[in-house]
């Protein structure tokens, strides 16, 4: 069975090739035979054919495969500057694009360093307010303690005050009562005075007691309270100028505390505010990133879709350009036949016919 399916193979080659052998327009056919497998060359085969059908002059098919032919050559010389056209496009706009793109990346970058030097800026003056926190708290403790100090040391000189007349009042006393004395009295008579006069009258028993003395002893003790009274006077003297000085210490310093205190709140106010200066900065900072953000987005995402489209046409471009050469190519093989092997295409044609 395999042997009868080769011989038959064999015989139907050998009848093929003794047909186109036997054929002198076989190169012709062949030719034509390979524009059959393009649409466009069967189909101008098909018309060929109708028109000789018709016995249209060979004229009028020449003439319609040059008005095709010259058809094809125009649209692509259209496609040509439609594609140069579309070509300076894609250059402008990526362009556009490329420029887009580079600004908002340099806003960006200028953005970000804006961001980071307006948050060292923030950090810097709130620690510095911070700071100026702690000195403020530090001079009104300081200022309390002086307060406080103060009206201790006032409390003690008025008691001072108060007293030391007291003092002064009763050595002037006893001072008048040891000089109206007799010195050497009977000691009896005064131990007996004193015990009945000591607890209720203490000036009084001590006078008693001096009246014992001798005159000598009697002018030392005036002589000494003499010196006590004076050493009361000159400290309640010298104590008064030192509670004036005193005084005016405490409001020096009092001063002091509140020109500096003056200073740090005039230096935390400017500081307050200049932080609000800079948060205001800052946030137009990150808005300025943000915006730069959206826009490099967009113009990228503009880039790619612009950059496909231009890919498409370039594509389309070639495929129709490539066609057009193609049938060209075709419609001149056909013409060429025409003009110099016409028999051999008639021939061809008329078994098409038939």
């Amino acid at each position: 069975m395999k042997f009868l399916i080769c011989l038959a193979l064999i015989a139907f080659t050998q009848a093929v090739v003794i047909k186109h052998a036997s054929n002198p327009h076989a190169a012709v056919f062949a030719q034509l035979e390979n524009l059959e497998d393009n649409p466009l060359g069967k189909k101008i085969l098909d018309t060929i054919a109708l028109q000789m059908k018709n016995q249209s002059p060979l004229s009028d098919i020449a003439k319609m495969l040059q008005d095709l032919r010259e058809n094809l050559v125009l649209q692509q010389q259209d496609a040509e500057l439609v594609h140069v056209a579309q070509e300076a496009d894609c250059e402008a706009e990526i362009y556009g694009y490329n420029r887009r793109i580079e600004f908002a990346s340099n806003e960006i970058t200028e953005a970000t360093m804006d961001i980071n030097k307006y948050t060292s800026e923030i950090e810097l003056l709130e620690q510095e307010i911070e700071n100026q926190v702690i000195q403020l708290n530090i001079l009104n403790q300081q200022e309390e303690q002086l307060r406080e100090q103060r009206a201790e040391d006032h409390a003690a000189y008025e008691e001072r005050e108060i007293q030391t007349p007291k003092v002064v009042e009763a050595l002037d006393v006893i001072a008048a009562k040891l000089s109206a004395i007799q010195p050497e009295a009977d000691a009896e008579v005064v131990l007996a005075e004193l015990e009945r006069v000591g607890g209720e009258n203490p000036i009084l028993a001590l006078v008693q007691l001096a009246s014992t003395f001798s005159a000598e002893k009697l002018q030392s003790v005036q002589a000494k309270i003499g010196e006590l009274r004076a050493s009361l006077e000159q400290a309640l003297i010298d104590d008064r100028e030192q509670e004036i000085q005193s005084q005016l210490n405490f409001e020096a310093q009092i001063y002091q505390i509140e020109e500096q205190r003056e200073a740090i709140q005039s230096a935390k106010a400017e500081a307050e505010t200049k932080v609000v200066q800079v948060e205001h900065m800052l946030a137009a900072a990150k808005k300025r990133k943000f915006d730069a953000g959206r826009e490099l987005e967009s113009a990228s995402n503009g880039k790619k879709m612009k950059e496909a489209q231009c890919d498409n046409w370039r594509s389309l471009y070639a495929r129709d350009t490539e066609q057009r050469s193609t049938e060209i190519s075709i419609i001149r093989q056909v013409e060429q036949i025409l003009a110099t092997k016409l028999e051999g295409a008639s021939s061809y044609i008329k078994g098409r016919i038939n």
